[in-house]
């Protein structure tokens, strides 16, 4: 087969075999096909578009072009939840703890931050000696002990994902259903789950903005997962405003910490308790929603899920109060509200682009984050506020980056009149 004509094919808007978008992975993965060519594949599957055939195929290819797991034989179901993507989505880091509590195995391979989102990989970064590049001899040996680890790929990983997932964030490919479909899908394959949780996130801060485009991703994630034989359950959640009142690496590890001793935000609580009793209907340990969250909330309640963290984080090598010594001094500068009112909104979207700026994110797949950079809120939507009052502050090492910074987050905050209407952070689920 020769590249450039397979490329030229699904340019042209037709559809590749298997066999066509195999020999594509092998050769990413071997080095036989370039970055350049390998843009210009994931370029014309956004425009083209996938069909399910393709994305099944894709899926197939890059969950089997490294290292795969198998845990069946731990004695208990192996399940795992995976978001699209938000803003101040730190959710990752409270449900693993809390859904091994309640009798799970999550063996939580993440990603990086694609885009204006955050990644919980990055987030887990800020943790000082935290190991999350663990040997494949580790990943059982972490399960009996805890129920649950947290983990980047390796390079042996998917590395087919591991590569294109970089390119996708500087190529204005990240929204591709296919692509995204796929580059979920082949990391959960190969972590050898019984069954998998997704988080749609649908709002101004997701990739997925309306519903409609939500329905569409949900289903691809559905119907690939069922073809390959890995059940997945799919809740939609909203993505208008920031989740919580922290967005930043090190900042969403804080507040992460303190919901789990008890202090959640509604909006945090409300997913957190919606996708873990999710998990435990999907691996069978619970027979209904509500004994599922009731499950969820003893162990949440009982201290449980913040000792299982802590267990985590310790066993792969992480120091808590290390970290807090060592971003305790952070620079930061207050956030003041441009009027008196009520917020009305907070641009999801908008702060997160804001956040890159900070150094939060990258601006290009090589750039360095500081994980220290991040916004904490005092005041959120439904809040009222006096003109000048500080709602909440921007820290980070860049300091050079706050004026702006704090000019994009007064574009996002909106301040008006009227209370808006309740968002109630759980939209559904596809049935």
């Amino acid at each position: 087969m020769i590249t450039a004509e397979i490329l030229r094919k699904k340019r042209d808007g037709h559809e590749l075999t298997g066999g066509e978008i195999d020999f594509l992975v092998q050769g990413i993965v071997r080095g036989e096909v370039s970055h350049a060519q390998a843009a210009a594949f994931l370029m014309a599957s956004c425009t083209r578009g996938l069909s399910a055939r393709e994305t099944a195929s894709l899926t197939r290819s890059m969950a089997f072009s490294g290292t795969t797991f198998d845990f069946s034989g731990l004695g208990a179901p192996v399940v795992d939840k995976h978001s699209t993507g938000g803003v101040g989505d730190k959710i990752s880091l409270l449900i693993a703890p809390l859904a091994a509590a309640c009798g799970l195995l999550v063996p939580m391979i993440s990603g990086r931050g694609l885009g204006h989102t955050g990644g919980t990989v990055d987030k887990l970064e800020s943790i000082v000696g935290m190991k999350l590049d663990v040997d494949s001899s580790e990943h059982e040996q972490l399960l009996r002990r805890n129920g649950v680890f947290m983990a980047k790929q390796t390079s042996a990983f998917v590395p087919a994902d591991r590569i294109l997932y970089h390119l996708r964030d500087v190529t204005g490919t990240v929204e591709s259903v296919g692509l995204l479909t796929s580059s979920i899908l082949s990391k959960k394959f190969a972590e050898g789950l019984d069954a998998l949780v997704m988080d749609v996130k649908v709002g101004r801060g997701a990739f997925m903005e309306t519903f409609a485009d939500a329905k569409v991703l949900a289903q691809s994630l559905y119907d690939t997962g069922r073809e390959a034989g890995l059940p997945v359950r799919v809740v939609y959640t909203a993505m208008n405003r920031p989740m919580g009142r922290s967005m930043g690496n090190w900042p969403e590890v804080e507040e992460a910490i303190d919901a789990l001793a008890g202090n959640a935000e509604d909006d945090v609580r409300i997913v957190t308790e919606e996708l873990c009793a999710a998990m435990l209907l999907a691996g069978r340990v619970a027979e209904s929603r509500e004994q599922a969250i009731e499950q969820v909330r003893q162990v949440w309640h009982s201290g449980e899920g913040l000792q299982r963290f802590t267990r985590m984080v310790e066993a792969q090598g992480g120091d808590i109060e290390a970290s807090r010594a060592a971003y305790k001094s952070t620079p930061r500068t207050a956030i003041l509200a441009s009027g008196d009112g009520i917020i009305t909104g907070i641009h999801a979207r908008s702060v997160g682009l804001a956040g890159i700026v900070l150094g939060v994110g990258r601006m290009q797949s090589g750039d360095a984050i500081d994980y220290a950079a991040g916004m904490i809120f005092h005041k959120t939507v439904g809040d009222e506020v006096r003109k000048g009052e500080e709602i909440g502050y921007v820290q980070g090492g860049r300091t050079q980056a706050f004026p702006e910074v704090l000019g994009m987050v007064h574009q996002a905050i909106e301040i008006g009149r009227e209370v808006p209407p309740e968002e109630y952070p759980i939209l559904g689920e596809l049935v």
